[in-house]
């Protein structure tokens, strides 16, 4: 069970073990390629979610779906970084200056995330 941004979340999960397959030149899915995991996901309104791993083949099933359902944290995490911290501007000319400004907005995130939660456990400032 998974926690969402309005409680827990009730899923049939399922892992099976494949083998991905690469095209030839013909475009045919023929040639074998290295062991994957399919991971699916069942929800209660019928929806069914799936991603394919490259973990390895002695994974716990448990720490595959924490990997599964760490996805929306996330994706909420580099939304608010876009939405409040100015994480989309940039005006870099070199990947030393992007990363810098990544790491900034990060650690700004990081920051107010703390904030967040010492005053939502204190009631107010």
């Amino acid at each position: 069970m998974a926690e969402g941004s309005k409680g827990p979340i009730q899923a049939q999960k399922k892992q099976i073990r494949c083998v991905s397959c690469r095209a030839d030149r013909n475009r045919n899915y023929v040639e074998p390629g290295p062991e994957i995991w399919l991971y699916l996901r069942k929800y209660e309104d019928g929806r069914i979610k799936y991603f394919v791993s490259n973990a390895p083949g002695e994974i716990e099933p448990e720490e595959l779906d924490r990997a599964a359902t760490l996805r929306w944290p996330i994706e909420q995490s580099f939304e608010e970084c876009k939405s409040y911290l100015g994480m989309g501007h940039y005006e870099c000319r070199s990947y030393t200056g992007w990363k810098r400004h990544m790491q900034f907005v990060m650690i700004a995130h990081l920051f107010t995330t703390q904030i967040k939660a010492l005053v939502k456990k204190k009631g107010s400032f």
